[in-house]
């Protein structure tokens, strides 16, 4: 239940308080008996202001090196951009330079192979990598930007030998059907040898059969093999390759195996024998 009047105190209470009050201040005087506890209040101020200010230090400098690596992030991405595209636009002169080098000494070439014949140069477009490597069928497309008028059946080279013919075409493309076709036959001749090498159906090789030994006439391996210009479609004494290995399959037959001498891989431009 509440009280309904005050509390009455005693004072002689507030008179002892006031004594022993004024005896604390009196000995803090003249003694400094509160002194180590005020330095003690005093050193926890000072030492909480400067973890405070160290604190707040970090932070700023948390903060400043953060912007500057952000900042020097960008100057480096700057850098890094900047010299990407230096080395771009040096690929492409380079390469740029390349190809008109490939061109000129191609067209050279082609003035060396054969003389009075017209030829027109192209790109390869496309080529039947899969099926040359595994397969029989050997084909490769040339780019034909402008649909020049190109027949069937004309050499295809690649100004040192022959890759190739003509078989066709197709809006800007020209199919070129390969040497190593398993379809294709070419006219041959070495020393007193003269046959007709069909595509072997692998990379780079093509072969002969012999139905008769004297056929063999003294080839042996490493001997060098020029069209024969036979045929009609490829100019004669042009080298072809050489005897890659010749295996007895009878008494009397032989078989020839010629590595030919252009490498289709090897090449990004190929010339068309036009004409003379």
């Amino acid at each position: 239940m509440a009280r309904t009047t005050p509390t009455f105190t005693p004072i002689g209470k507030y008179a002892l308080a006031f004594l022993i009050s004024l005896a604390l201040m009196v000995g803090d005087l003249s003694y400094g008996t509160f002194s180590p506890l005020r330095g003690f209040f005093k050193a926890s101020s000072l030492y909480s202001q400067l973890i405070v200010s160290n604190l707040l230090n970090s932070v700023e400098h948390t903060i400043a090196s953060f912007q500057d690596k952000k900042s020097l992030l960008r100057s480096n991405e700057m850098l890094r951009t900047e010299l990407l595209q230096m080395q771009t636009k040096d690929f492409l002169k380079r390469q740029s330079d390349s190809i008109s080098n490939d061109l000129i000494q191609l067209e050279g070439e082609f003035q060396d192979l054969i003389k009075k014949i017209d030829v027109k140069i192209f790109k390869i477009a496309s080529f039947g990598l899969k099926n040359y490597l595994c397969c029989s069928a050997h084909e490769l497309y040339l780019l034909n930007p402008q649909k020049l008028e190109i027949g069937q059946n004309l050499p295809v080279s690649n100004g040192k030998s022959f890759i190739g013919q003509t078989a066709g075409k197709n809006f800007s493309l020209i199919k070129v059907i390969m040497l190593s076709d398993i379809d294709h036959v070419l006219p041959v001749k070495s020393k007193n040898l003269f046959c007709n090498a069909r595509g072997a159906g692998k990379p780079l090789f093509i072969s002969c059969i012999t139905d008769d030994h004297e056929d063999l006439n003294g080839n042996k391996v490493n001997d060098p093999i020029f069209t024969s210009g036979l045929g009609g479609i490829f100019p004669r004494d042009v080298l072809v390759g050489t005897i890659s290995s010749i295996t007895e399959l009878s008494l009397e037959r032989h078989e020839i195996m010629i590595k030919l001498a252009a490498n289709p891989l090897n090449e990004n431009y190929l010339g068309i024998l036009v004409g003379s």
